[in-house]
């Protein structure tokens, strides 16, 4: 049974970084640096998330992770956690795979990282960064409703009245999104293969429909 304490080990940011470390060991996946960079970015986008787990904190857990592989308290851990610790590292020492990404998550190169355009979104990044576009376009286009306004109308005024901050975080995603891809053709090609159905004509849709919202409600 895995204890409350023992819950960032499999759900918080350490579960993550293991995750996404077994999947780039996959044939044909990202390369592990890569997907450094894609957490860096991931963390960074946030200064909420950047005050909460700065990465010199984020090194310094895995540190004492590396610390207590071996030891009669590594052995409590949740299996979930211990396997996808050995299968991150592979044929390394899982103490050592840890001290390893403690070090490259210390450089200075870690805190700085590509654009979306030179460093495309990956799925798990994509479902992360923008999880209220996902749900809200997903609603949008099921097919539910007579039309794609009918089911805006619908939904947003589900949210109503008390929707000021969710609605919000949901304009602040739609509205980043159309900053960080600057036409149609960019966004597009970026959700292509991790998020399909989000589509540059669906977020400007939603975002309009989100400020008429606003401005007829508010």
């Amino acid at each position: 049974m895995i204890s409350k304490q023992d819950d960032f080990l499999t759900s918080g940011v350490v579960g993550l970084l293991l995750r996404v470390a077994v999947a780039s060991r996959n044939p044909g996946a990202a390369p592990l640096e890569d997907e450094l960079q894609r957490l860096s970015r991931f963390l960074q986008d946030s200064g909420t998330v950047t005050v909460v787990m700065p990465h010199v904190a984020l090194a310094s857990l895995l540190d004492l992770l590396a610390d207590e592989v071996g030891t009669e308290v590594f052995g409590t851990r949740p299996a979930e956690y211990r396997q996808a610790l050995a299968r991150a590292a592979g044929d390394d020492p899982p103490a050592d795979f840890l001290r390893s990404l403690a070090a490259l998550i210390r450089e200075r190169q870690f805190r700085s990282y590509p654009e979306m355009t030179n460093l495309p979104l990956s799925g798990w990044e994509a479902s992360g960064r923008f999880r209220l576009t996902s749900a809200f376009v997903s609603s949008m286009i099921s097919g539910e409703y007579d039309s794609v306004d009918e089911a805006l109308e619908e939904i947003l005024g589900s949210e109503h009245p008390d929707c000021h901050e969710h609605l919000g975080n949901l304009a602040g995603e739609l509205q980043r999104l159309l900053y960080l891809f600057r036409t149609p053709a960019d966004l597009d090609a970026a959700f292509a293969t991790v998020m399909p159905h989000v589509t540059h004509a669906r977020v400007r849709h939603l975002l309009d429909a989100v400020h008429a919202h606003f401005a007829a409600q508010h």
